[in-house]
């Protein structure tokens, strides 16, 4: 499979293909991702393994069964050691998307701050320095999750990084409100339900839903 990627993503949305290919590198060792056949130095393009199966779709995180094979998936994918630094910084994000809106838009300033106040208030309340860094894939969206007959296989490494393991749970929730009703067996069946509760599993899915917001702006201000 080819993927041809958008310059966009590496000079103004973050991503850094070299390490994606590292991490993803490591989660296809746990067959959890596509091997990695060739990554481009120029962060041009990447090559990986075709991988036959059925990608899911909204409807599937309306099931909990399919909740459930998700969070033991990812609980797989949080015990991978990660094979580089890949430190991630949710606030720093936030705030640097924050100001890249505002100083292309300035009229919106006053609302982005208020956004950011609301998102210390989170920060504040995610619990995230009481639990130990994983690697975590951080953009499970539908298309990114592959159903094949030996398990799920998730692509798009993209934005993956090494932190708090409660962002992969909380970028699900933030995706697809039908699965709120399932985030028990989520934490559950994840492994995090002894170091999370509830209460900060919706902090950092509001966390989320800010940082998808902010992310998609950026992106469409880059594209004119």
């Amino acid at each position: 499979m080819l993927r041809l990627h958008d310059p966009v993503s590496v000079t103004s949305l973050g991503a850094n293909h070299i390490r994606e290919a590292q991490l993803q590198s490591a989660a296809a060792a746990a067959g959890v991702a596509p091997a990695v056949v060739h990554v481009d130095p120029r962060q041009r393009f990447m090559i990986c393994q075709y991988v036959e199966g059925r990608v899911w779709t909204p409807r599937d995180f309306s099931d909990v069964g399919r909740i459930r094979q998700l969070g033991e998936t990812l609980r797989n994918v949080h015990e991978i050691m990660p094979p580089v630094p890949a430190p991630f910084d949710l606030a720093g994000l936030l705030r640097g998307f924050v100001e890249h809106i505002g100083r292309e838009v300035p009229a919106e300033r006053p609302m982005l701050e208020q956004w950011m106040a609301q998102a210390e208030v989170s920060l504040c309340n995610s619990g995230s320095e009481g639990r130990a860094a994983t690697l975590f894939h951080s953009d499970l969206q539908h298309a990114n999750i592959l159903e094949t007959k030996s398990g799920l296989v998730l692509i798009d490494w993209e934005y993956a990084a090494v932190g708090d393991p409660l962002y992969d749970l909380a970028c699900v929730l933030a995706y697809y409100p039908q699965a709120l009703p399932h985030a028990p067996e989520l934490l559950e069946t994840s492994g995090l339900a002894g170091q999370a509760t509830l209460d900060m599993l919706e902090h950092v899915t509001s966390l989320y839903m800010r940082l998808s917001s902010l992310w998609e702006r950026v992106r469409r201000l880059e594209a004119g």
